[in-house]
């Protein structure tokens, strides 16, 4: 039977009733403890609040209260561009200004082609996703079977990221990431295919496979305007 690639053409998204069923059940669980009705802080406009539907975890807007703040969109892998610019961002406000990791507020929204980036290594082995989008294994140099974005070690010959900005690393140090639910419904596709899922199902087993502590948003794009709405600066990365 053939595989589904990653990065095969989208179809429609899932109708929001769908989404508002799964995502108060499985979603709780891989995303966040946060969802229902949340009213959002405004941290770049005091007092303004948003009053989320709760089919969501907007609570990730309330972390965003460093003095720094900073935006990375990432809808190409690039070699994990995204985290190099977040690490490079946070090094540099060290080296010149001495501060800590609590002064920095990072987010990283991962969107489109680069959705791979925040599943886990089990998936990457599932669908052989290093030879699908040429990345190789941080330790070995052979096609990745494993996410080379995460759990890297210091001295990987073959690493693309430094091993405190992998994209893990980097939330241990406060950063948030943020994922594309558009953009993941290629896995949704590539679960119900592989595994012979119904597509609730498949978004349940895709849900269940993200990276721990990424967050699952609508979409890339609602994720970026969001995090400057809460006062990041925007670049893109890639």
């Amino acid at each position: 039977m053939p595989r589904t690639t990653p990065f095969a053409p989208e179809t429609a998204p899932p109708r929001r009733g769908f989404l508002a069923r799964l995502l108060a059940g499985t979603a709780a669980l891989a995303v966040g403890p946060h969802l229902g009705t949340l009213a959002a802080e405004e941290p770049g406009q005091p007092g303004r609040r948003l009053q989320s539907s709760g089919e969501w975890d907007d609570s990730w807007v309330t972390r965003i209260t460093a003095p720094h703040r900073q935006v990375f969109d990432s809808p190409e892998i690039e070699e994990g561009v995204a985290l190099h610019q977040a690490r490079t961002w946070i090094q540099g406000y060290k080296d010149v200004y001495g501060t800590d990791d609590g002064q920095h507020s990072a987010v990283i929204v991962i969107r489109h082609r680069a959705v791979a980036m925040v599943m886990q290594d089990s998936v990457w082995d599932q669908f052989d996703l290093g030879k699908d989008l040429k990345l190789k294994d941080p330790t070995t140099g052979k096609w990745a079977r494993r996410n080379p974005f995460i759990n890297v070690q210091r001295g990987d010959r073959y690493a693309r990221v430094w091993s405190d900005g992998g994209l893990d690393t980097l939330m241990e140090r406060g950063a948030i990431v943020v994922a594309c639910n558009l953009a993941l419904q290629r896995f949704v596709r590539m679960f119900a295919k592989e595994e012979k899922l119904e597509r609730e199902a498949a978004q349940a087993r895709m849900v269940s496979q993200l990276v721990p502590g990424v967050v699952l948003q609508p979409s890339g794009i609602f994720g970026v305007t969001r995090a400057q709405e809460a006062g990041c600066h925007y670049i893109r990365s890639g």
